[in-house]
């Protein structure tokens, strides 16, 4: 394979140039606003800025709800969302509020940051302590017309399991970085008049900023699940914008905290009665899981400045992945998936 996992590095941009590679821990300092990012040509800051995307975002699994809490700035875009889905009953709420770009800042870093929004019966609070190896989520959504009041305090624990932070070229100077992996969790959340057990509870985390194309576009897919004797397993499949997805790509699998990095994978689709079906393989046959949606999801915008192709489903995962270790198989577990499409 040619991506190697490299020792973690103090800031992702080092004078005007950004540090590409796959790390095996959290950047001291996520500075994209210090690269020279476009061919070494002076762009105010200003600018930059708003080029830059960003976001955090977590999918909180328990043995009967998948809930998704993100904050999104992407400049043009701005979303606060809360998405909950029943696995028992297969019914979904969403709570999303587009807001203003100036309404939040996603934290520079993970290490003893806070990324926080609040407005109008809704505040998310994401205190990031990875200094001392945790995670605090704090949400607190009123009820509304169409969803029920979410209240939560949520601790993820980061210790004894190694991320994968990735910086991505796009470009010479300027791509993407992601703080990606897959934590137990505990604490309380509350669906409306549901108090939600997090006994073997676990979370993804996405930490997530870059320079992307005026369009942009991946295929994502993530999911994960407990070995019969409480083992923590979990995948992360993409296929995004690099421009070298051999030595550059975020495709990884977790085993009780261990990280393996995977080679680059392709994504097709396939219409079927009612609902689709993904495939997502390799060149070398390590990787062929099936992706059956269970609950589409689709947000679709056609406007001047933005137009969004968006679908995120829920669903099940079969088939399997091959680590350096051995064959992991992906049957029955639950994952969410994304094509993404954003002109902005």
């Amino acid at each position: 394979m040619d991506r190697k996992l490299q020792p973690a590095r103090a800031a992702l941009v080092e004078g005007s140039s950004t540090v590409f590679g796959t790390f095996d821990g959290p950047f001291e300092s996520v500075n994209p606003l210090d690269a020279a990012p476009w061919g070494g040509f002076p762009v105010p800051r200003a600018l930059k800025s708003w080029r830059l995307k960003s976001w955090q975002a977590f999918q909180l699994s328990t043995e009967r709800y998948f809930v998704c809490i993100a904050l999104f700035n992407a400049k043009s875009l701005a979303l606060v969302q809360v998405k909950i889905y029943d696995r028992v009953n297969r019914n979904k709420v969403l709570f999303e509020r587009k807001v203003a770009p100036w309404s939040f800042e996603v934290a520079d870093g993970l290490l003893d940051s806070v990324t926080r929004y609040a407005g109008s019966g809704a505040s998310l609070e994401f205190r990031n302590r990875l200094s001392v190896g945790r995670i605090e989520l704090e949400l607190d959504i009123d009820s509304g017309a169409d969803w029920p009041a979410v209240k939560g305090s949520i601790t993820i624990d980061a210790q004894h399991v190694t991320p994968q932070v990735v910086s991505i070229p796009f470009g010479r100077n300027h791509g993407m970085y992601s703080h990606k992996c897959l934590m137990p969790a505990g604490g309380s959340l509350r669906i409306g008049d549901d108090a939600v057990s997090m006994e073997g509870a676990f979370a993804f985390m996405d930490d997530h900023k870059g320079y992307y194309p005026m369009t942009m576009r991946w295929d994502w897919l993530t999911a994960g699940s407990r070995t019969p004797g409480g083992e923590l397993v979990g995948i992360n499949l993409t296929h995004n914008q690099s421009i070298d997805e051999a030595r550059y790509n975020e495709n990884c699998a977790w085993v009780g905290g261990a990280l393996h990095l995977l080679p680059p994978v392709r994504f097709s689709r396939e219409a079927s009665d009612p609902h689709e079906t993904w495939r997502i393989s390799d060149d070398t046959g390590s990787i062929d899981v099936r992706f059956d949606v269970e609950m589409p999801s689709r947000v679709d915008i056609d406007a001047i400045v933005v137009g969004s192709k968006y679908s995120g489903p829920y669903g099940n995962l079969s088939g399997f992945v091959t680590t350096e270790d051995g064959r992991i198989e992906v049957d029955g577990w639950f994952g969410m998936g994304e094509d993404f499409y954003l002109r902005c």
